[in-house]
């Protein structure tokens, strides 16, 4: 988990529960206000984000602080761009606002100030802090009490991150049951999981990549709307950002409703979502391996949950005219025969592929 307080981070939270009291600047409506702010407190919050892993914390406590029970968690690196998606089933934000909750000392939780292992949160410099540091942040889609949805883009060349992003820590279990992470790389996934383990009893977190984040919210609808024809009451509007692709009716419309969230998905990876092709994920820390103190003293590569999918047979087909390809080549430098007969088998735990050696 974070690191211990000091007494600075103790005088910063009294200093910005004084603040939050006696300065307010001005009372935006529906909740928020906006506090006074210096030009060296706006110094300091652009330097308070110094990693892409820092991004994702201030996301994380963002959703909570807003009430959220469930946080999904997307996210994905390209060469030049990590993208980040947090949709949750918090307070929400009016329209009016989406702009505004980016700029310095804008807030809501003006009487809600927290202490928690990474610091203090609550005094409206999360986002700000954020939009300094990164190529693009907005709020997607969010209305009060439907939650929001929040993407935000990052350089890596601009904003580091942690080099191994794959490593998940495990769930450690001490002698008087108290639960910890393993040691690993202090990557987003790690960042995650403390967050979640943290807030266990309150709020649950789903990460993974932008198609396995869709395909777990359109699972998590449909489940909700079964519980709701249980009960015969709604939970939450069909608007809301965590329902919003379980309504879709194909995958042209699952495409256009996932990318209004700010998740982008291909034609291809639309369609396997609609035909169940994408298993739906667990929570994160269901993801994570358990081990009992003193079975672990280090990280261990955590096993990663295998992905049912189906590939569609023109695709397989395509595949093994590629293999082919390659292997002849290899064959030709090695006097073996390219036709010797390539076996291509989809199995559970992915493509197996053989080729018999066979002379020319």
């Amino acid at each position: 988990m974070g690191d211990s307080f000091d007494m600075k981070d103790m005088e910063d939270f009294l200093d910005a529960s004084f603040e939050s009291r006696l300065r307010v600047e001005s009372d935006l409506g529906d909740g928020f206000v906006r506090l006074r702010v210096t030009e060296a407190q706006k110094r300091q919050a652009k330097q308070d984000i110094r990693s892409a892993e820092d991004v994702a914390i201030e996301l994380l406590r963002n959703a909570r602080d807003a009430g959220a029970r469930t946080i999904f968690f997307a996210t994905s690196l390209s060469k030049n761009r990590r993208t980040m998606v947090i949709v949750d089933d918090g307070a929400g934000i009016p329209e009016r606002m989406w702009d505004a909750v980016f700029e310095p000392r804008v807030t809501s939780k003006l009487d809600a100030l927290r202490f928690d292992d990474w610091g203090v949160h609550g005094r409206g410099m999360a986002l700000y802090s954020i939009s300094q540091n990164v190529s693009s942040a907005r709020v997607m889609q969010s209305a009060p009490f439907q939650g929001t949805a929040v993407r935000v883009d990052i350089d890596p060349s601009t904003l580091s991150e942690r080099s191994d992003q794959s490593t998940l820590p495990c769930l450690v279990k001490a002698a008087d049951g108290h639960w910890t992470l393993s040691s690993s790389p202090h990557s987003i996934v790690r960042i995650a999981a403390e967050f979640a383990l943290g807030c266990r009893r309150d709020t649950t977190v789903y990460f993974g990549s932008i198609v396995s984040i869709a395909a777990t919210m359109r699972a998590y609808g449909k489940a909700l709307m079964r519980r709701e024809d249980e009960c015969e009451r709604p939970f939450a509007s069909m608007d809301a950002p965590v329902r919003l692709l379980s309504a879709a009716r194909n995958a042209d419309e699952l495409r256009d409703r996932a990318a209004s969230l700010g998740l982008d998905l291909s034609s291809r990876s639309a369609y396997r979502i609609m035909s169940d092709g994408v298993s739906p994920l667990d929570p994160l820390l269901g993801m994570l391996e358990r081990v009992r103190e003193g079975d672990s003293t280090h990280a261990a590569p955590v096993k990663r949950r295998r992905v049912a999918i189906r590939i569609d047979s023109a695709d397989l087909d395509s595949f093994s005219a590629s293999v082919k390809g390659a292997y002849a080549d290899l064959a030709e430098r090695y006097y073996l025969d390219p036709d010797a007969g390539l076996e291509t088998r989809v199995a559970r735990d992915g493509i197996h592929v053989f080729i018999p050696f066979a002379e020319r």
